[in-house]
């Protein structure tokens, strides 16, 4: 439940899905696009162009599943507040 909370907060403070250009990535299934990256995706300095395997804003989880932020995490929140 921390996880969710955590994620949920993310966008509510302006993250979005950092796996937006492909939901597949940790949600399964085909590829799914969120949106163009011009529409709310902005590249954060430091941090990867592509999806991060272990980042609290994936847009999938499992019920078990306990994802922490990670440094890539923290570089963002950083560098935005």
């Amino acid at each position: 439940m921390t996880s969710v909370i955590a994620h949920e907060m993310g966008h509510c403070i302006g993250f979005r899905h950092t796996d937006y250009m492909d939901r597949s990535y940790s949600c399964g299934g085909s590829t799914a696009n969120e949106g163009a990256s011009t529409v709310g995706a902005i590249l954060i300095p430091g941090t990867p162009v592509g999806a991060d395997p272990n980042s609290w804003m994936l847009a999938c989880l499992s019920a078990t599943t306990d994802r922490p932020f990670n440094a890539n995490d923290r570089t963002a929140l950083d560098y935005l507040y």
